[in-house]
């Protein structure tokens, strides 16, 4: 079962996401916490955090607003990515 969540495909993916988080400035944390609250369809984001430091990297994106061609760059990685429950 967690073939469908970690395989080739989307450990690729997770490496286009952090050069996109890298060419922005930012980490992938702060980008994937940014690009979730721009999308009025995710009604929370859990975080996780397990140490301070986890979560002052996730408070970094507060303020952050992720620009179109960010966002664009995002949903073709997205894309890449087939829906793992089938």
């Amino acid at each position: 079962m967690a073939h469908r969540f970690l395989n080739e495909g989307t450990l690729a993916s997770t490496q286009k996401l952090m050069k996109i988080a890298q060419e922005a400035g930012m980490s992938v944390t702060v980008l994937a916490v940014a690009w979730s609250k721009q999308h009025d369809y995710v009604a929370s984001t859990i975080i996780g955090a397990n140490t301070v430091e986890q979560l002052e990297e996730s408070l970094k994106a507060k303020n952050v607003i992720l620009s179109e061609d960010v966002l664009k760059k995002i949903d073709e990685v997205s894309k890449e990515i087939p829906y793992p429950m089938g």
